[in-house]
């Protein structure tokens, strides 16, 4: 959702404000929405929450808060997998040994993605090294209740068109997400190059023999020539450095890690759930039906809009031209980024998301009596009114589905619309309206801390017998690589990653390549297009990691090519990069803390942290066309033998 508001603030620079006092059609709907005393109380609320720690208020679950991290169904799938990989131990019987063309961190979508490219490409010999029990990534971890995609099926689902087949709803839910990673593991054969419990801890660069050595946490060790870091963004948890963790007595875990035990006898124990973000907001609804009590720790509530789910038309799908889903992913990305305001095209957006398109933009517009291709400059103003406007009808919506006006007033949201990650639901607010759901609103401040047996917030304490952390994923931007993963990564010059990003951010070509580490690939948001559909993101780079790993082996006999960027190459690109921070900054500024705006100190986040700024469709074409100009521009290539 980071480029959509890239894309839109980068189109004009005006406050609201500074319109508003200026004799143009835009003043009398400003001052109709009061939008100067909702801008002030933006700006109380979001100070309220501002903490002198910042990202430092969260615990790393490392040492004693291990287990919060650990994999609560490994056990299942142990058996099998040990016997499956019996014939690749070494003879100790300790360990796997494996030489490989290319390694894949990662069998979520992004490493499945791109398993499936490198397939089509006629390149077989490559593993999946992933540290789940199972494949699907963030859709293994998050197996709690009610977890479901906020992106349309049709757009999110991998590879349609192929499968045949037709979501079952509008919106997947994750028992259908993890379905349908099974049939593309089905499909493309993935399974017998999986290895599956398997957690990488290093990744070291042997320059002598121009290959990665990989090393896991079980004693496994695999050589490849290319390297895949497919890990994804959502995987491990954020734990808040809340007091008394530690010395808590009752059961309690994340919610992506979930402990299914623990819901025997639920109608019998009191519930707590700290956290009320997108996980939260799909969650409490099912913790509500069942739970004997249930008390939601809220720090600031999330916009919830309604979420139009259906079932999609198998007719119409059959009748689409083949191409129909990139095609369809590509549309919708150009909409939200301003690029396609023809009205015939549909905008499968969510609720809330269509009021802030360009189209709905101009038509805003118009309806004001300004013409935005004659006054672009006019642009920023119509698009906040459009914000202040949508904001309204979702506090509204608060008012009119909570019975209790002192329990509405405390679930609105008070920032912009995409201050925060905007949550869908039908089920949530109205949970409110049971006899057994209790708010605890902590008015910005959190939980204090726990006893052994409860919760405390505002000075009273809450007793639970189960307790869940909904407290979202390590994935602030300029995290370190090596918390965030696990992984000591080293490069060709003895440097890790986490070293050669620390003093200015991201330092890459395409926000894939990496100088220092040949033959290695991130896949991900830092440099690269991104928009609403994280698998857009992973369709365009995996495809093109699968070619330029194809175009490094037509090299001659017994040979391939190594590769990595120029340093000018790293350096022109990372200063696009920058060119879109201030448009950013100017945003993430006004907004309440979170892993958006590094819990409220944006200017903390180096420059180079940013996203492609001309938006994810024209990232695909500069890629495309470097791939078709066929030189490798930008990179430095010699050959080396295989072993």
């Amino acid at each position: 959702m980071d480029a959509v508001l890239s894309a839109l603030l980068q189109l004009g620079q005006h406050t609201l404000t500074q319109q508003a006092r200026s004799p143009d059609p835009l003043h009398a709907e400003a001052q109709s929405l009061r939008t100067e005393t909702l801008a002030a109380k933006y700006q109380a609320e979001r100070a309220k929450r501002i903490r002198a720690d910042g990202v430092a208020q969260f615990q790393e679950t490392e040492g004693i808060y291990r287990s919060f991290q650990d994999d609560p169904w490994a056990a299942a799938a142990a058996a099998a997998a040990a016997a499956a990989e019996a014939s690749q131990r070494d003879t100790d019987g300790d360990g796997l040994r494996r030489e490989t063309t290319v390694l894949i961190v990662g069998g979520g979508y992004a490493g499945l993605v791109t398993a499936v490219n490198l397939r089509k490409q006629g390149i077989d010999d490559f593993v999946i090294v992933e540290k789940g029990a199972d494949f699907g990534g963030t859709w293994y971890w998050n197996q709690y209740p009610g977890v479901a995609c906020d992106v349309e099926a049709l757009h999110y689902l991998p590879f349609l068109e192929e499968t045949g087949y037709v979501p079952r709803e509008r919106f997947a839910s994750g028992p259908e997400i993890r379905e349908h990673v099974a049939r593309i593991v089905e499909q493309w054969k993935l399974a017998p190059r999986a290895h599956l419990g398997r957690e990488i801890t290093s990744i070291h660069w042997d320059a002598e023999g121009s290959r990665w050595d990989i090393q896991t946490r079980q004693g496994d060790h695999f050589r490849a020539a290319f390297v895949v870091l497919a890990t994804g963004t959502l995987h491990k948890p954020k734990l808040p450095g809340i007091p008394g963790i530690a010395e808590f007595q009752r059961d309690h875990f994340h919610s992506s890690r979930w402990q299914h035990h623990c819901m025997d006898g639920l109608a019998n124990k009191t519930v707590g759930i700290i956290g009320t973000g997108a996980s939260a907001v799909q969650l409490v609804p099912q913790l509500a039906r069942d739970a004997r009590h249930l008390y939601v720790f809220q720090r600031t509530p999330s916009s919830v809009a309604r979420r139009h789910n259906h079932a999609p038309d198998p007719v119409a799908i059959a009748a689409l031209a083949p191409g129909w889903q990139r095609a369809q992913m590509n549309d919708f990305a150009q909409i939200l980024q301003g690029e396609l305001l023809d009205e015939t095209v549909d905008c499968p957006a969510l609720e809330g998301l269509e009021a802030l398109t360009m189209r709905a933009i101009h038509a805003d517009a118009a309806r004001l009596g300004v013409d935005l291709r004659s006054e672009p400059e006019k642009l920023a103003a119509v698009y906040e009114l459009a914000d202040f406007r949508l904001m309204e009808r979702l506090r509204r919506e608060v008012e009119e589905t909570v019975h209790d006006p002192a329990v509405a007033e405390r679930l609105k949201p008070w920032y912009a619309f995409m201050c925060k990650r905007p949550a869908f639901h039908n089920e949530y607010l109205a949970a409110f309206n049971r006899a057994n759901v209790e708010l605890v609103d902590t008015a910005g401040a959190g939980v204090s801390h726990l006893t052994a047996t409860g919760v405390v917030a505002a000075g009273r304490e809450y007793p639970v017998d189960l307790l869940i952390y909904s407290t979202g994923f390590e994935f602030e931007l300029g995290a370190n690589f090596y918390r965030r993963t696990g992984i000591h990564l080293l490069g060709a010059q003895g440097q890790t990653l986490d070293e050669k990003w620390e003093a200015r951010g991201p330092s890459t070509l395409f926000g894939i390549h990496l100088r220092d580490f040949p033959n290695l690939f991130h896949i991900g948001p830092a440099q690269a297009g991104v928009t609403a559909n994280q698998l857009h993101n992973i369709y365009i780079a995996a495809e093109h990691i699968a070619s330029v790993v194809h175009m490094c082996l037509t090299a001659p006999a017994a040979c391939h090519r190594v590769i990595q960027p120029t340093a000018e190459a790293e350096e022109e690109w990372g200063k696009h990069i920058e060119t879109g921070r201030d448009m950013r900054l100017a945003f993430a500024q006004k907004c309440p803390p979170g892993y958006y705006n590094q819990e409220g100190r944006p200017e903390e986040i180096p420059a180079r942290w940013g996203v492609y700024p001309a938006g994810i469709v024209a990232w695909e074409r500069v890629l495309k066309e470097w791939r078709d100009e066929g030189t490798m521009k930008g990179m430095e290539q010699r050959l080396a033998p295989f072993p």
